[in-house]
């Protein structure tokens, strides 16, 4: 099927082992004209450094594309023990379904990357898509970009109208269809809901699809014994899109949130067979406990107590795990034997069904003492001025009325009763952000929208995402604050806030900054605020008091290049600095160098408080203390609200991400108290604290509901954690890759470009030992390559480096210029066949110079083997024999480890020098070295082929699963529609009667029986209609599966193959 791939038409090709893969419409005209030419130029000698460098690229290569895990080290992160146990969870699961349930904080978005990145590498996954809140969006696009190399397009209304403007196109389904064009997509939950975008969306086969913010995705139960249910908008999208993809990652940290119903809903959307009902579903969740109960009696037997040990037997009867008649002693005596214990543990752990679809890590279970940084926080409290006070009193009334009249909390008018909350918090925010914003008469959403985006987007989206329709403007109440209503009014609040000289809050933030500048002139401080206009002021008030402070903005405003030297500059700066950042800014970047936070505005929302915080407070932030200073104005409706909220749940000084399902929601309480019009004050306060102290409670029970549910033995504590061999596998090292890079732009005269080492820069201060990379592209490789390059790129192959460096580029595998450079190295542009390599003998160990003292010459003969099975996996294995056929394996491996190849081979090839005589030898040890290698795949074909054999049984057995609940599902409708026709049958009147209803002189009367006979007859043909479709679908279920089989076995060849790469002599030197 063809498909825009990087600005160029890509066909899907089915190969001869069952493999899908994607290939350029280019490659394919390609292929035709210059087989003979690349033949003869194959049989040319190619130079050392081009034989080398090919051969290296065949090494990275089959790394790169191997079922091993290698992203966690080819990716920018600093990854913690529960993410690499994730990762691998994920990854031997092939295409897993699962609900990814970590606590906040601990990195879901991370372990989604490295299952992404990795079967991107495997090249089993070519279209993905994310769906996130609009709030979030942009965050993942940079996770995605910067963490993992992965350039993922962001799909809105905009971008869609803009394809369907696209005239180049003349293909019907790409014309209808526009979501063809991309195959790494990201958009919001409120865009892709949308009907007509589930229906695109549903059109196209997706290998990965990733919810983020999963418990957006609601069904709502309406009757418990029947199961009926409501399905919203976001539930519908979920579930659509479940039937198109191979792999489903559903992220929450609250799967479950105040019914048991949340989850088997998402349980639902990943696996539909594992439960029939909700019942049944409710029955296995209460006996959860017990089994968690038994894994932990048996794993410590030998620790219990007498009446421990009964207890555990009697449970163990209850539930059928041992026979009921077996004596009590006799049953003791058989828990002793640690492989009874075994046999009854994996039966445990198959009837523990919830492990296989979800994955939960606490903080406390996997985050050491030692990562836990102290949150200092401390309250700036703003005495304002009197007449501060009043204007603020009178502002803040006015707006409850209106707010009032919006409408009450169910049929409120969503975008006014939004436009009054932002006025609402603008007062607070800043009197130039207020003043601006009546001057500018910013009073409708669509004005909003303009002005502020960071705040719109972060606010507003978040406000609609479980709305099931789009905002629809309500004219009679938006006139409201219309211009001719309300210009005297505005007026009047607009002169008087003008005339106050001074402004209480910032002189006090002035007043703040100074007294840190006295302790520490170097100290950086990052202040949020909620308001792009606010961020401005603050900027030219600092500026004027403090005209030597370094003074950067930080806002969705400004582009991905421009927030990337904000970044640096700030980080890099020896001045005292300061970075304004808006909620929306500062989403997706890490700041772990600064210590400092200031909250000059508090968002009513306490998870986006948090959301601050965590850009200082994680893994890597270098101060043991945190400062956290947070501005309230004496006097004022929110000091008095966020005050008591801070009391019950402690905002600023621990996490609170458990306590999301309540927050979130936490804010409309907030507006009900600040724009309370009637009650007193003190009283609605109280009430809200009432409301809050249960709110937290719930959330509690629901938490250890959650852990009751899920504590098994696949749960990992911190210290088992540590020792997981996750990195045994990964044998790559960033120096390696270096050296590669460094020789391919070495050879040819550098025609492919250049690559140099930034040790001293003012752009980039380094410290001793550290180094950036600069790689110039030249504009041969460009033209030799379809993906879009630069023409310059700056970075680092050392991931700590990069971690530390955000800006710069992390040169690794996946990177587009290091896969551009592999792609062309494998390439029949380069040479590789055959080549002739001058062996430095000084280079060599003692040991290797003793045992060589008297050979001048090896031959050298590089092989592949490539397994093909449901799994592909290959392996580039280098045998060095000498003219009598002695192997050197040891040799082999000291020099072809992926070091510096220059430091064993000298690059001097004699051009005219004759070297038939040793092609004829070489020829003759050819045998030699194929048996070497035939004895070596015997020893790695084992471990492939159980790795094949384990996915292939997994994935049948996935695929048998959902058939059975399809083909069941269609049968119990079939049943159903069968009874019901039946019924209706029995309704229908005989000839008889319809004789009679003919005959009634009542003609009324007579229509009215008519009428009900024509409904029954329409309802019977709409029965037999369904079931000659239900039928259809069983049969065309049946034969899909069987071809699904026969696509899966022909797919699994199991076969393993070996071939020659290339050859060469090598010649030993002093």
């Amino acid at each position: 099927k063809p498909t825009i791939r990087e600005g160029e038409l890509s066909y899907e090709v089915l190969s001869s082992n069952g493999k899908k893969t994607q290939i350029y419409e280019s490659e394919i005209i390609l292929k035709d004209t210059e087989v003979e030419k690349d033949y003869l130029r194959e049989k040319d000698i190619a130079s050392p450094k081009e034989f080398l460098t090919k051969y290296l690229a065949q090494v990275f290569y089959s790394y790169y594309t191997s079922n091993q895990i290698k992203c966690i080290t080819n990716s920018r992160l600093s990854l913690m023990p529960h993410q690499i146990n994730v990762a691998h969870r994920l990854s031997e699961k092939y295409f897993p379904r699962m609900i990814l349930a970590d606590e906040v904080g601990l990195g879901k978005t991370i372990e989604a990357g490295i299952y992404i990145k990795e079967m991107i590498s495997r090249n089993l996954a070519e279209r993905i898509l994310l769906i996130v809140p609009a709030s979030l969006v942009n965050q993942w696009k940079f996770e995605m970009e910067n963490k993992f190399n992965i350039d993922f397009t962001i799909y809105d209304g905009k971008k869609v109208k803009k394809l369907r403007r696209r005239g180049t196109y003349n293909h019907p389904v790409l014309l209808q269809n526009p979501f063809y064009y991309d195959n790494f997509i990201i958009c919001s939950l409120q865009f892709a809901r949308n009907p007509k975008y589930i229906n695109m969306l549903s059109q196209i086969t997706w290998d990965i699809v990733v919810f983020d913010e999963a418990h957006h995705l609601r069904r709502y139960l309406l009757n418990k014994s029947t199961g009926n249910f409501r399905e919203t908008l976001n539930y519908k999208l979920g579930r659509t899109l479940s039937k198109t993809t191979e792999s489903l990652l559903l992220l929450t940290a609250t799967p479950l949130q105040l019914h048991s119903f949340e989850l088997y809903s998402l349980i639902e959307l990943v696996h539909p067979e594992a439960f029939d009902s909700f019942s049944e579903f409710e029955h296995f969740r209460k006996n959860i406990p017990f089994i968690n109960l038994l894994f932990k009696n048996l794993s410590k037997i030998d620790e219990l107590n007498t009446f421990e040990v009964k207890n555990t037997v009697k449970l163990l009867r209850d539930l059928n795990y041992i026979d009921k008649n077996t004596s009590l002693n006799k049953s003791i005596n058989s828990l002793k034997d640690k492989a009874k214990r075994s046999q009854i543990l994996i039966k445990l752990e198959k009837q523990h069904t919830l492990s296989k679809f979800l994955i939960r890590n606490r903080k406390k279970n996997v985050i050491s003492d030692k990562y836990i940084n102290e949150r200092v926080v401390k309250t700036i409290m703003v005495e304002p001025t009197q007449e501060e006070l009043d204007i603020y009193n009178e502002i803040r009334l006015y707006l409850a009325k209106i707010y009032n009249m919006a409408g009450n909390a169910k049929n409120k008018n969503l975008g006014l009763g939004f436009v009054i909350t932002t006025l609402q918090k603008l007062l607070t925010s800043s009197k130039e952000a207020f003043l601006k914003s009546l001057k500018r008469r910013l009073l409708t959403l669509e004005s909003l929208r303009k002005e502020d985006p960071d705040y719109f987007t972060n606010e507003y989206d978040d406000l609609t995402i479980e709305s099931e329709e789009l905002e629809k403007d309500n004219k009679v109440k938006e006139n409201l604050l219309s211009l001719e209503n309300q210009k005297k009014i505005l007026q009047e609040f607009y002169n008087k806030l003008k005339a106050i000289p001074y402004d209480s809050k910032s002189e006090a933030l002035l007043e703040l900054l100074g007294k840190i500048y006295q302790n520490n002139s170097n100290e950086k401080i990052i202040i949020f605020t909620q308001f792009v206009d606010t961020l401005f002021f603050l900027k030219d008030i600092i500026k004027k008091a403090y005209p030597s402070f370094s003074i950067n903005l930080f806002y969705g405003g400004i582009d991905k290049n421009e927030k990337k030297e904000v970044v640096k500059k700030f980080r890099n700066s020896n001045k005292f600095s300061v970075l304004l950042s808006t909620q929306v800014g500062g989403e997706g970047r890490n700041f772990q160098f600064c210590r400092m936070l200031i909250n000059y505005d508090l968002p009513w929302n306490p998870m986006k408080l948090e959301q601050r915080i965590g850009r200082l407070d994680r893994i890597g932030q270098k101060s043991d203390k945190i400062y956290i200073y947070n501005f309230f104005i004496e006097g004022t409706i929110e000091t008095d609200v966020i005050f008591a909220l801070n009391k019950r749940i402690d905002l600023f000084k621990e996490s609170i991400g458990q306590l999301e399902p309540i927050l979130g929601k936490i804010q409309e309480d907030m507006k009900d108290i600040i724009f309370n019009e009637k009650t007193p004050k003190f009283e609605k306060i109280n009430e809200f604290n009432r409301d809050v102290e249960e709110k937290v409670k719930k959330a509690e029970e629901m938490e250890l509901k959650l852990d009751d549910l899920l504590i098994d033995k696949k749960s990992f504590q911190a210290k088992s954690l540590m020792n997981y061999g996750a990195y045994d596998q990964i044998r790559l090292q960033h120096n390696e890759l270096f050296n590669f890079i460094s020789m391919f732009f070495s050879m040819k005269d550098k025609k492919f470009g250049n690559i140099y080492k930034i040790y001293e820069s003012n752009e980039y201060p380094l410290l001793n030992g550290e180094f950036l990379i600069k790689i110039e592209i030249s504009e041969n490789f460009l033209r030799l390559n379809n993906t879009l390059l630069q023409h310059q790129y700056i970075g680092t192959f050392n991931l700590k480096l990069a971690r530390k460096m955000e800006e710069v580029d992390f040169f690794a595998l996946g990177h587009p210029l290091i896969d551009a450079i592999i792609k062309l190295c494998l390439s029949n542009r380069l040479l590789g066949k055959f080549s002739v390599l001058e062996l430095k003998k000084n280079s060599l160990s003692k040991k290797f110079k003793s045992e060589l003292r008297n050979i001048n010459q090896f031959f050298l003969f590089i092989f592949k083997i490539q397994f093909n099975g449901y799994i592909t996996e290959r392996t580039i294995i280098p045998v060095i024999l000498d003219n009598n056929g002695k192997i050197y394996e040891l040799l082999a491996k000291n020099i072809f480890n992926g070091s510096d190849m220059s430091q064993f081979f000298q690059f001097n090839l004699n051009e005219e020098k004759n070297y038939e005589s040793e092609i004829m030898l070489m020829k003759k040890q050819f045998p030699k070295a194929q048996k070497v290698v035939q004895q070596r795949k015997s020893r790695w074909k084992q471990d492939v082929l159980k790795l094949n054999d384990k996915i292939f049984q997994n994935e049948r057995k996935k695929k048998k699963k959902l058939y059975i609940y399809k083909k069941k599902t269609l049968t119990h409708k079939l049943e159903t529609l069968k009874k019901k026709l039946k019924r209706k049958k029995r309704e229908t009147p005989s000839d008889k009667t319809i004789d009679r209803i003919n005959s009634l002189i009542d003609q009324k009367k007579k229509m009215k029986q008519l009428e009900k006979f024509q409904r029954l007859k329409q309802d019977i043909a709409f029965i037999k209609k369904d079931i000659a479709s239900t039928k259809q679908k069983l049969d065309d279920l049946e034969f899909q599966y069987i071809d699904l089989k026969n696509d899966m076995q022909k797919k699994n060849l199991r076969k393993f193959e070996t071939k020659l790469l290339s050859e060469g002599i090598i010649i030993l030197s002093d």
